[in-house]
């Protein structure tokens, strides 16, 4: 058997966390195998973009959503994709 030990890139993985798109970062979170916990994360910040959408009018509403769509899926992209490389890969 190959033992050789799975690696996910992380420069990979952070263009696709930073990409405001839900699909490109449940992406990154399905290569960690984070999905479930990913999803979560998605979901949570889509609510909080809406009720800022609603709060606030469009041009500062969406400035003050972004780095909110960004910023958190990125942040556990990068700390599970960290987490995932360091952790030993074998056969179980």
């Amino acid at each position: 058997m190959d033992s050789k030990k799975e690696r996910v890139s992380f420069r990979t993985q952070i263009v696709l966390a930073i990409i405001p798109s839900f699909i490109s970062q449940l992406i990154a979170f399905y290569r960690v195998k984070k999905l479930v916990n990913g999803l979560v994360i998605e979901v949570a910040v889509f609510f909080i973009d809406m009720v800022i959408q609603i709060m606030i009018s469009w041009p500062v509403g969406m400035i003050v959503s972004l780095p909110i769509t960004i910023g958190i899926p990125a942040y556990y992209v990068r700390k599970w994709t960290l987490e995932f490389n360091a952790r030993p890969q074998g056969f179980f």
